[in-house]
């Protein structure tokens, strides 16, 4: 396995900025793709109606709710910020979770700020492992915000937020003394705190704070004079709990230097790869050349580990071996890199033909012996692919303003791949008909695989039942649309340059009510049967129950969607009730099966 064998798309989030007509907003949370690697829903709260000043000329007035995700429960007295070109315009929750910000005409980033909650984002888990720097943290990541376009007054613009929970502590070396300018960073699932609570930089005295969002997390630290931690890393964090952690830093092994280019000079940035394996093909990345061609890498391992340099657009270096320990140091260590001509070299370019600058691409093997890999994109949008065995690939590229997808088979120069362009999706939500929901891409089929895309959960507004979002991939593609931790999911084929349509069914379920009749396998009615309504997210929460009458007949209030679950000597039976807009409906039920299935 080398560094480019990762194959999963990993790239940018695209920006869709669609336009929804008069007084719409679309809503587009920055965020991406995990690192490839590894509630009940309550009745929304109607929004509370804020008094404020009718908005002056080219002002609009954007409101909404702030929702606790896990709880679906309104948020009060909590900051919602419109971070714009003219500085930050905010308004604090009512009691019901309400806010309304009159802002100019334009483009904003949104988010909550408190100490009670997190406002989340999802960023693309990065192509080559990284530290960050001690600079970000606690420093607004307007890349995880979510992005607003304000072109008419608009309602129902919820945000969703989490309880964080805290891990606080000390950062010491091995004979327990304080260390100062550890940079320490919770890894979680791809979720991100907007302001950046998950990277803290340890005190004078080695005190250090992190506010996370519920869940798993891989704690690293990061010093000049340390490789790591000593000691577990894996922990998991509830909301509201605080865990007080003493993290021991170990001195570990730790190998620095540069990386020089064919002909002199330094190479740019790419990967530092370990290798696994006694094979040329079983390396895998473990660090990063920094943009100057230096890089540090370090380990807490006690071993022998054989390194080598792979930058962006060059062959590899030559591997070199080290005997690591604890308290090991390898200085001013040079990786050559080997002057070579690209089995593959192309460009990638959108629909117009426009050359893409340092975006991402992946090769997939298709005939036995291939090797997978990935690659960027130059200044120019030209890319070279080395130590490619000869056969056929697929070539995949997603960035703004499509995917591209194209078999070339090695050797081959001067391919040229092409985005297939975007196009526009317009909808209808007929249980919804003001409000918002996130709308997650999944993946493109280009007729013989699936291109995955960047997780992109993007608000998306709702006025009047309809929504339209702008910029999609023009390909068959697979979506989730999410609504107050329910979830719908499609298929709808984006055409380039036109307009797909679609139907969702979000938004509080139509109430109705549902009669029929209960009978067993061989058809006969069964008197007595327990009937219940339960939901479809969560079969355990029962909203009503009846009893058959002596002919098997039942009749209960219900709503679109539900599960009708009747019950009789032990036995069990399931229907649907259906998302017909009408007043009653007839649904009968079979029990046959088990009771425990």
């Amino acid at each position: 396995m080398t560094r480019r064998s990762r194959i999963v798309l990993a790239v940018g989030a695209v920006a869709v900025l669609g336009l929804l007509g008069a007084g719409a907003v679309l809503i587009v949370p920055a965020l991406a793709t995990q690192p490839v690697a590894p509630g009940r829903t309550a009745p929304a709260a109607p929004v509370r109606a804020i008094a404020a000043p009718a908005p002056a000329a080219g002002e609009v007035t954007i409101s909404g709710r702030v929702v606790d995700l896990v709880l679906q429960r309104p948020v009060a007295g909590v900051e919602v910020v419109l971070r714009g070109e003219a500085g930050d315009a905010a308004a604090t929750t009512g009691r019901d979770g309400g806010y309304a910000i009159r802002v100019a005409r334009g483009a904003y980033r949104a988010f909550v700020r408190s100490d009670t909650v997190l406002s989340l984002g999802r960023r693309d888990g990065p192509r080559l492992p990284w530290h960050p720097p001690a600079e970000i943290a606690r420093v607004p990541d307007e890349g995880l915000m979510a992005a607003v376009v304000a072109t008419g007054d608009t309602a129902g613009v919820d945000l969703a937020v989490v309880r964080p929970g805290i891990v606080a502590g000390h950062v010491v070396d091995p004979r327990g003394r304080p260390v100062a300018g550890a940079v320490l960073h919770a890894m979680t699932a791809g979720m991100r705190p907007v302001l950046a609570t998950d990277i803290a930089e340890s005190a004078a005295d080695g005190s250090f704070e992190l506010r996370l969002p519920p869940g798993r997390f891989e704690l690293v630290a990061d010093h000049p004079r340390f490789a790591g931690i000593d000691g577990p890393t894996t922990r998991a964090v509830r909301p509201d709990q605080r865990i007080d952690l003493t993290v021991s830093l170990t001195p570990g092994c730790v190998i620095s230097g540069s990386v020089a280019a064919p002909g002199g000079g330094r190479a740019g940035d790419g990967a530092i790869e370990r290798q696994w394996g006694t094979g040329d093909l079983e390396f895998a990345p473990v660090g990063a050349v920094d943009a100057d061609g230096a890089f540090r890498w370090a380990t807490t391992d006690d071993a022998e580990v054989t390194l080598r340099a792979w930058p962006w657009r060059s062959p590899p270096s030559q591997a070199r071996r080290f005997r690591c320990r604890d308290g090991a140091r390898f200085d001013g260590v040079v990786f050559q890199v080997a002057d070579e001509r690209p089995d593959l070299d192309g460009a990638l370019v959108d629909r117009a033909g426009r050359p893409l600058a340092f975006a991402f691409l992946d090769l997939r093997p298709l005939d036995p012996g291939g090797v997978g890999q990935q690659e960027r994109t130059g200044a120019s949008g030209r890319w070279a692919v080395y130590r490619v065995p000869p056969g056929r690939y697929r070539a995949v590229a997603q960035a703004e303003g499509g995917v591209a997808s194209a078999v070339i088979a090695s050797p081959h120069h001067d391919a040229r791949l092409e985005l297939g362009g975007t196009g526009r999706l317009e909808g209808t939500t007929p249980h919804l008909a003001s409000g918002s929901f996130e709308l997650v891409l999944e993946r493109c089929f280009d007729g013989t695989e699936a291109i995955a895309l960047p997780q992109s959960r993007r608000m998306v507004a709702v006025t009047g039942g309809r929504f339209a979002v702008d910029a999609l991939p023009a390909c068959p593609l697979s979506l989730a649309a999410l609504w107050h931790g329910r979830s719908a999911a499609q298929q709808v084929a984006i055409p380039a340059g036109g307009v797909a349509r679609l139907e969702l069914e979000l938004g509080e379920p139509r109430d109705k009510t549902v009669r029929g009749v209960v009978r067993d396998a061989a058809g006969e009615p069964v008197a007595s049967a327990v009937v219940s309504v339960v939901r479809p997210d969560d079969p355990t929460r029962v909203a009503a129950t009846v009893h058959t009458d002596a002919r098997g007949g039942y009749t209960v209030r219900a709503f679109s969607g539900a599960i009708v679950r009747a019950a009789a000597g032990g036995k069990i039976g399931r229907a649907l009730v259906g998302g017909a807009n009408i007043d009653a409906e007839q649904v009968d039920v079979v029990i046959g099966d088990d009771a425990d299935d």
